[in-house]
């Protein structure tokens, strides 16, 4: 429709006033006009669409669980979008992976605890194995940040493999790498988070659902030191 690529490009150009008056003449508010005024920071357009009833957790993609995940590098606007009702804990389409998860993985570690001051909770969205995922130099400080927010919650998830709680999840997303937190961090080549979760009683040996452990990951990922470390504990026992 002409009138959806004029909003488009209004938003595009930053032109908030020509946004609105599409708006107002009943261009259709979807997903896509939210989250980039979102990611451009233009709270007019945003505040248009709160003010005229639209949900601000609309699932952006499957795996996309709100737009609540493009404001993490602006505190002002990732406190604007809580205030108005953005729930952390939202999970998307195709499995228990929310905001937090989103943050937990990528975002400053001040928003991860910012997150959870804001009613993020570590029973959603397989928190222990998205920090598992993380690159940042700080993802052990990270990882134990996770863990110890509920050591005995985490000690139940910490051999399950990605999805395992949710039957339906599990069968949707089998084939597309679902291990445990430490089959991720040992792919993640981080030595210091393998050697936390071991400590914390991960299993090296279960295998994921191509008959893979974490030693066959890191090796497939040339992560020479997890390598080495599994290998001993393989040796040792």
């Amino acid at each position: 429709m002409t009138s959806l690529r004029d909003l488009h490009t209004a938003i595009t150009d930053s032109d908030a006033e020509r946004a609105v008056e599409l708006l107002d003449r009943g261009v259709p508010m979807i997903v896509e006009h939210f989250a980039l005024p979102t990611r451009m920071k233009q709270y007019k357009i945003l505040d248009y669409f709160i003010q005229h009833g639209w949900d601000i957790n609309t699932d952006v993609s499957t795996l996309t669980p709100s737009c609540l995940v493009y404001t993490f590098d602006d505190s002002e606007l990732l406190d604007w979008f809580l205030d108005h009702g953005a729930k952390p804990n939202k999970r998307c389409f195709l499995r228990d992976c929310t905001p937090l998860s989103y943050a937990v993985q990528d975002a400053p570690y001040e928003v991860i605890q910012h997150l959870f001051q804001r009613n993020g909770s570590i029973e959603h969205g397989q928190l222990l194995h998205y920090a598992c995922f993380r690159s940042h130099p700080d993802n052990l400080e990270v990882l134990k940040y996770i863990y110890d927010k509920s050591p005995n919650f985490n000690a139940t998830r910490i051999n399950q493999l990605l999805d395992q709680d949710s039957p339906e999840d599990f069968a949707r997303n089998y084939r597309a790498g679902l291990g445990t937190p430490l089959h991720f961090a040992a792919l993640n080549g981080s030595l210091e988070c393998v050697r936390f979760l071991v400590e914390m009683g991960a299993d090296p040996w279960i295998k994921d659902p191509y008959r893979k452990t974490a030693l066959s990951l890191a090796v497939y990922a040339k992560q020479e030191s997890v390598v080495l470390f599994l290998k001993d504990l393989k040796v040792r026992e």
